[in-house]
């Protein structure tokens, strides 16, 4: 009787058993944030089917765009920004559907929401864990574009500007992924949603990494705007998806 009562305290304010930890106000956020990451990396090491979906799609972009221009220089110096954003965002579009979609193949998703932790931890981990994949494959892209276009795309402010570009595109495309991912259509939602969201700052992004791989360094107060933007719409994402992720993903 003892033993079975031992095993059946309920602290009567927490409603936990007493080796939980309450969700809200953990002290184990950072710990649970970075199990996530670490948990994404593990299973991508072993499966890779996020990297390897990105990597193929882009390598496939660059071919199609070099051939597409063969023989026009001065066209595909012109179009590479442009094209370097489209291959950023439809690759990390396929990243974000295929590490969502695993977690619900997987039920991984279920038994991390049965654990006590913060919610927003588990989208801290997930936009951190997205965001290294994309900067992964813009790691290879990169000088791929160097390569073929003839652009200082190594230039460190438009490394910049792709990092900011990339945190912002992945925040907001966590939480969309998240809130289609039980639909029955959320291979279309997830790009109808999320570009037209995504819009304004990519729109910014690529602004400012056109006038950096420019022959003329831009003055400040030519991209003072967009490069706010962007900052701008990194911050209210990110503190979006961390205040409202419980609410997205409790059914």
């Amino acid at each position: 009787m003892t033993s079975s009562q031992e095993i059946q305290v309920v602290d009567p304010e927490t409603k936990n058993s007493p080796g939980d930890q309450p969700v809200e106000g953990s002290p184990s956020f950072f710990p649970a944030m970075w199990a996530i990451v670490w948990k994404d990396f593990t299973m991508e090491r072993h499966t890779r089917q996020i990297l390897s979906v990105m990597l193929v799609f882009s390598l496939t972009a660059v071919i199609v765009y070099n051939f597409a221009l063969f023989g026009n220089l001065n066209a595909a110096r012109e179009a590479a920004t442009g094209f370097l954003w489209i291959t950023i965002l439809l690759a990390g579009t396929l990243g974000l559907n295929r590490s969502l979609m695993s977690e619900q193949e997987n039920h991984s998703l279920e038994a991390i929401l049965i654990a006590p932790i913060d919610r927003s931890a588990i989208y801290l981990g997930k936009v951190l864990s997205i965001t290294a994949f994309t900067l992964l494959v813009e790691a290879i892209l990169v000088p791929l574009f160097i390569v073929f276009f003839n652009q200082p795309f190594w230039r460190p402010q438009v490394l910049l500007i792709l990092i900011l570009g990339t945190i912002g595109y992945v925040a907001a495309g966590v939480l969309v992924t998240s809130m289609t991912v039980q639909t029955r259509s959320k291979e279309v939602l997830l790009p109808v949603l999320l570009l037209p969201l995504t819009l304004p700052a990519v729109l910014a992004a690529a602004q400012v990494t056109a006038a950096f791989v420019a022959p003329v360094t831009p003055e400040w107060s030519e991209i003072q705007f967009a490069v706010a933007l962007v900052v701008a719409y990194d911050i209210f994402m990110v503190t979006a998806g961390f205040l409202t992720y419980h609410y997205v993903v409790e059914d």
